[in-house]
């Protein structure tokens, strides 16, 4: 296995852990599930990088009140930040999983829903109440919504943070 050595720190000690998750997956070590999920990330302020978008209009619009999630980074990068069931509850119920929504250091007063669209867009997305805080922040077709994770120190409870690149 390859290793890589890094002036920063905190990506050492990251790239340490994903190497421990992949002995993992491999059974060579046993470890918790939630270190067997983390895999090279970026982290600030104890949150985690997971995925951005560039808004288009049919993310905001009314009728759909959905915003579309690139597949392939949310594959990459959302499933090793979630646990088994939760990526298994995003990716066969119907409902997907409820998370808590923060924008800033401000917990939203209405959560959203996380999951996988098998319909025909094939796609991951957030809806219900994704309008409403689309709204709230005045977002238009070309901001970018950033989203990060982050688990509650307390309860484990999976938190999504998203944050705007105004246009």
């Amino acid at each position: 296995m390859a290793h890589f050595f890094y002036g920063d720190a905190e990506v050492f000690r990251l790239s340490c852990l994903a190497d421990q998750a992949v002995l993992a997956q491999q059974q060579i070590l046993e470890l918790p599930e939630s270190v067997c999920n983390i895999a090279p990330v970026i982290e600030r302020n104890g949150k985690v990088f997971l995925v951005s978008k560039v808004l288009t209009r049919s993310d905001l619009d009314d009728k759909l009140s959905r915003v579309l999630l690139p597949k392939k980074h949310v594959i990459d990068n959302v499933s090793n930040f979630l646990t088994m069931n939760e990526w298994e509850d995003v990716n066969n119920t119907e409902e997907g999983i409820e998370v808590q929504t923060w924008v800033g250091d401000r917990e939203e007063e209405n959560g959203t829903h996380f999951k996988y669209w098998d319909k025909s867009i094939k796609s991951y997305l957030f809806y219900k109440h994704w309008i409403k805080l689309a709204k709230k922040y005045n977002l238009n077709i070309g901001d970018k919504l950033n989203v990060w994770g982050k688990r509650d120190p307390d309860t484990n409870e999976l938190r999504f943070e998203f944050t705007f690149d105004k246009q």
